[in-house]
């Protein structure tokens, strides 16, 4: 059987379980957060941004950062941050994000006078991604960049308040180890630790600066 032959079932199977995740999440958001049609964004703003008028508060939550350091949602507040989950070991979609939210963290520091917002990237495979597994993947897309890892349970904590959907994917022929299908959003947290604002995939980091540039100047 040929490279070509293998690659292609798995690379269907990426593109339909990322439209299911990106559906689940849509219908998720609207059962959770009760969004009517007024409410879902600011659109004669330009924003591209799935914006939350009742902002969500994010839960208590106690992880480690990538220098093994412990990170609370403290941490959160006074001060803008842009929030992704995934997993090291992720072969394409994370990897992506990270890059697409170092591009985001160029654009910003090029502007004056611009608000610079923190990046932090949630590991959703805690069984692999440890304090030192981190400590070598996230200063590799950006050295400001925080990573964050604990207990199953303490990560599910997060992703239960905030809505990520996430599960194991044993190998299938021809890869190794397990994979993680995931909620692929970017989502951006206010000064007061509050989800703000939705990012969905396909990310644009250009897209991505106007959006954070329009929402802090009305949320600030």
């Amino acid at each position: 059987m040929s490279d070509n032959k293998v690659k292609a079932p798995r690379a269907l199977y990426l593109v339909v379980a990322t439209i299911i995740i990106l559906a689940t999440l849509a219908q998720f958001a609207f059962l959770k957060y009760g969004m009517s049609n007024d409410n879902i964004q600011y659109k004669d703003d330009g924003i591209s941004a799935t914006i939350l008028y009742d902002a969500t508060p994010i839960t208590s939550f106690a992880l480690k950062n990538h220098n093994d350091e412990i990170f609370t949602q403290d941490n959160l507040i006074d001060k803008w941050s842009f929030l992704s989950f995934g997993y090291t070991h992720c072969p394409d979609i994370c990897p992506t994000t990270l890059k697409t939210l170092d591009h985001v963290d160029k654009i910003l520091n090029e502007m004056d006078n611009a608000i610079l917002p923190q990046t932090v990237f949630i590991t959703l495979d805690p069984e692999r991604d440890n304090v030192k597994t981190l400590s070598e993947y996230i200063p590799w897309f950006n050295k400001d960049f925080i990573g964050l890892t604990g207990t199953a349970e303490k990560i599910a904590v997060l992703t239960k308040n905030l809505g990520i959907l996430n599960q194991k994917r044993e190998a299938q022929n021809g890869e190794e180890g397990y994979q993680i299908d995931h909620t692929v959003v970017i989502m951006l947290i206010d000064p007061k630790g509050r989800l703000r604002a939705l990012s969905s995939a396909p990310h644009d980091a250009q897209t991505i600066a106007d959006d954070f540039i329009k929402i802090t100047e009305r949320f600030n």
